[in-house]
């Protein structure tokens, strides 16, 4: 009785402390795009090397996305009533920027150099249902101190989405 009582006690034991599987699969965000012909890409939050993420949603009238690393980082700002899934043009109303880790200079879209921004909303399964943005854009931007500029093409993102 004794020899079949300790394997009983360990199968309990294994099978009971065992918890369903689930998907823990995270979110792998990223923002991708080529600078006057260069790549350059963020993925996934990381604070050692600076990398940040920030998508918010503000009621139904303001987007703004910025994400940055070091000392290079891109970003946009939607105004519209009744942000909906669809492509926005990108001006001096609703802008994108780039900051340039290599001069440290921020070009921005203005009445001449514009784009477009294309978002669409979705979710994603992890350990709970997180709320996405994704999309594609391109661009074109001046720096007003030096009116240098820079095309941004091939835009791409994928990122959770917070409502404020």
């Amino acid at each position: 009785m004794k020899c079949f009582l300790l394997p009983l006690c360990l199968f309990t034991f294994v099978f009971v402390g065992c918890e369903k599987e689930q998907n823990t699969k995270l979110l792998n965000p990223y923002l991708r795009f080529e600078v006057n012909g260069s790549p350059a890409s963020f993925s996934a939050p990381d604070l050692l090397n600076n990398n940040y993420f920030d998508c918010i949603m503000k009621g139904d009238t303001a987007l703004n996305i910025t994400v940055s690393k070091l000392y290079q980082g891109a970003g946009f700002v939607i105004k519209a009533n009744g942000i909906a899934d669809g492509t926005y043009a990108l001006d001096a109303g609703n802008h994108a920027y780039y900051t340039n880790p290599k001069d440290l200079r921020r070009y921005s879209t203005n009445e001449k150099y514009t784009g477009t921004i294309t978002i669409k909303r979705g979710t994603f399964q992890a350990k709970s249902l997180l709320n996405t943005l994704q999309g594609t854009f391109s661009f074109n931007a001046m720096d007003t101190a030096t009116n240098k500029t820079v095309t941004v093409l091939k835009g791409e993102f994928l990122m959770e989405l917070t409502q404020q």
